[in-house]
């Protein structure tokens, strides 16, 4: 028995021993090996941690002036576990917050928002402090950081706009978004079995954006977009482009486009309110392009500037077709061609090049390839191929049809004159500074020699006489020297060349003989006269003359006052071919003009997530475009019908859900005409000729 007993007291033991070897087993695995995972799981139900958000960096024009800065908003969060009521309290804060009772309860009810939600983001003070008085369990605030523009329309395509989510939409806000985004800090904080929060501590601070200091000056930027708006409305014109430039590094002090909008309510405006323009909208020069051909003919020697070119009492036949001068010229000398703005001038001068020169003339000049500029949404414009040309393209191009420029393009061009002969690269940016004002990066100018400077001071001087006894004498002004070319360009309407459209310009640059800036003035379908010398010269006087006293360029007290200038602006050349046909890809994108088909916008649900890659929707049916653009959760505002030949923004353009594509739809045998575009494009950045077809 007593074997027996020591035996079962044996058994007894040895299971105790490795209950409690088990168990030891057991707490080194907890205690070692899953630590850790249990320290975490203790946090998530103690402990809750929020993001807390950086202030965006600053942007400030060149006198360190703030044209765009970030202040701190409140935002009504919940925790929808922690209410007990939540119908109650649903209608309480949409009474306050003025928003649906039963929607926001249905929100709060979502078990998928259980643990978070945002309420209602920018509460104003007062609400805030209606609601911290509800004492409402689960119901509280962060603070956020909201976009501030104190100018509102100043410069507002340029500097763009900030969306709901904080990510840069249009302008310098979305090409620089990496910068200007800061580093999010993390704050925590412990809660009790309750749900109540203490001990509340920052575990992270935020660090704020790099801040963008630009060329733009404030009050050059006032002085364009005042007297570009006094242009549209003494006009009745649709739209225009103002840019000021500084002609020896290319850094722009003003750039202006209109109509505007402000920057601060920008889901207000229509999606191409908020386009720049001044380098995403595509348009033939007209008489300014005259300038690329004289020069290109004076650099390779094939005239002088005291030569005399006969223009045949005011009409030549190139390819078949007649080319007229507005008055019938016999003798000009090469000055004289670029004053009175003579087509058949520049078309013999052009001819003497020949195809292949002037081509690569066009393109040394910086046409048919993107400047540079850091703005987003630039295109590199439309040259197509020499041996693409039809018989007459040579004579037509010389004077600035069959090609397609943006407003910075010509302007970047003409200020290769001013500058003595140097083609620069057009920058907004001067430096980026961290949130201490140290130094991040310095932007220094980039400059290409395009031609000899006596080349330069010769059309220099014709340009001189543009003004002093051509085309544009009402643009003289009083103190300083100026040279400019004036420009009066038929529209595309149709695929035709239309009678009563146009688009008027200006560009020159001041004072001589050393210029300082240069300026393009630029109105789009004016209705009250339509010349480039009467719409656009008198405004270029006005912002050329306040921008040298801005920058206290002493006048030359020896010169006399400039003569009385005429009411009526001399006429200019009207810049066409009677009855002729624009090249297939420029009459395909010329669709994209909103007053030449009705407009219709298509309501799309939205909802949120991250940005997306906007696709090409050229060559689509609306149908397809309309379901792709609801796929994306994005919002289509489109024109016209048929197959879509333009969309704004373009192909490849990063956009937060619930933004809007514009996209232009047009009838017709189209996407054979989009097809040569693209191949014309491509054979533009390879070097390589298009396809080989029938020349007219």
């Amino acid at each position: 028995m007593s074997g027996l007993k020591s035996g079962r007291i044996a058994i007894v033991i040895l299971g105790i021993t490795l209950w409690s070897f088990f168990i030891l087993i057991r707490l080194v695995q907890l205690q070692l090996f899953e630590h850790n995972s249990f320290v975490q799981l203790a946090t998530q139900r103690q402990q809750v941690t929020r993001s807390i958000h950086a202030p965006r960096g600053v942007i400030y024009d060149s006198h360190m002036a703030e044209l765009a800065t970030s202040v701190t908003v409140s935002t009504a969060v919940a925790e929808p576990r922690r209410i007990q009521d939540i119908t109650g309290v649903a209608q309480e804060l949409a009474s306050i917050l003025g928003l649906h009772a039963q929607e926001l309860a249905t929100r709060m009810m979502d078990p998928a928002r259980q643990s978070f939600m945002v309420i209602k983001r920018r509460i104003d003070p007062e609400a805030e402090k209606r609601i911290e008085d509800l004492g409402i369990d689960g119901v509280y605030f962060v603070d956020e950081s909201m976009r501030v523009y104190p100018n509102r329309e100043l410069a507002c395509q340029t500097l763009g706009f900030v969306n709901m989510n904080g990510d840069g939409g249009a302008g310098l806000e979305l090409q620089y978004d990496k910068e200007l985004k800061g580093k999010e800090g993390v704050y925590s904080f412990d809660i009790d079995a309750r749900r109540k929060s203490f001990r509340v501590k920052v575990d992270k601070s935020p660090v704020q954006g790099h801040s963008l200091v630009l060329s733009i000056d404030k009050s050059i930027q006032y002085i364009a977009d005042r007297e570009l708006k006094a242009g549209i409305e003494r006009s009745r014109a649709r739209a225009g482009t103002v840019i000021v430039m500084e002609s020896e590094t290319g850094r722009i002090l003003a750039l202006s486009n209109y109509p505007q909008f402000n920057c601060n309510t920008y889901n207000k405006f229509r999606a191409d309110f908020w386009r720049n323009r001044a380098v995403s909208d595509l348009f033939e020069p007209g008489s300014t392009f005259k300038v690329v051909v004289a020069t290109a003919a004076l650099e390779a020697g094939l005239t002088r500037q005291n030569e005399l070119i006969d223009c045949q009492m005011g009409s030549i036949t190139i390819g078949g077709h007649v080319f007229h001068d507005h008055k019938g010229y016999g003798l000009l000398s090469f000055s004289e061609v670029l004053e009175h703005s003579s087509n058949v001038g520049a078309a013999k001068l052009g001819m003497r090049l020949g195809e292949q020169r002037l081509y690569e003339a066009l393109r040394n000049f910086g046409f048919g390839s993107k400047s540079g500029i850091d703005l987003p949404g630039e295109i590199i414009g439309l040259v197509r191929d020499w041996r693409s040309w039809s018989r007459l393209s040579i004579g037509a191009i010389s004077f600035g049809q069959e090609v397609g420029v943006t407003s910075l393009q010509i302007l970047n061009a003409i200020n290769a004159i001013a500058n003595g002969g140097y083609r620069v690269r057009p920058s907004i940016v001067d430096r980026i500074i961290d949130e201490k004002g140290d130094l991040v990066f310095a932007r220094t100018p980039e400059r290409t020699r395009l031609m000899n400077p006596r080349t330069a001071k010769a059309v220099a001087d014709a340009f001189e006489g543009v003004i002093l006894r051509g085309t544009g004498k009402r643009a003289a002004l009083e103190g300083y020297r100026a040279a400019g070319k004036t420009g009066t360009a038929q529209k595309i309407v149709g695929g035709q060349y239309s009678n009563s459209k146009y688009v008027s310009s200006f560009i020159g640059f001041a004072p001589l003989p050393e210029p300082k800036i240069t300026v393009l003035v630029q109105i789009d379908e004016p209705q009250a006269g339509h010349y480039g010398g009467d719409v656009c010269a008198p405004h270029f006087q006005k912002i050329t003359q306040e921008t040298l006293m801005l920058l206290r360029i002493p006048p030359d007290q020896s010169m006399p006052p400039p003569k009385e200038a005429p009411l009526i602006a001399e006429s200019d050349s009207e810049d066409y071919l009677p009855n002729a046909t624009p090249v297939q890809p420029l009459a395909a994108l010329a669709a994209n003009r909103a007053g030449n088909e009705a407009q219709e916008t298509i309501s799309v649900q939205v909802g949120g997530g991250d940005l997306a890659v906007l696709p090409d929707f050229r060559g689509m049916a609306k149908r397809k475009v309309l379901d792709r653009c609801i796929e994306m959760n994005i919002r289509l505002q489109s024109r016209g019908s048929g197959i879509a030949v333009y969309q704004w923004p373009l192909p490849g353009t990063r956009i937060p859900p619930g933004s809007t594509c514009s996209v232009t739809f047009a009838k017709g045998n189209l996407k054979e005409q989009l097809a040569a575009a693209e191949a014309s494009y491509a054979a533009q950045q390879s070097n390589a000729p298009p396809p080989t077809g029938d020349r007219n």
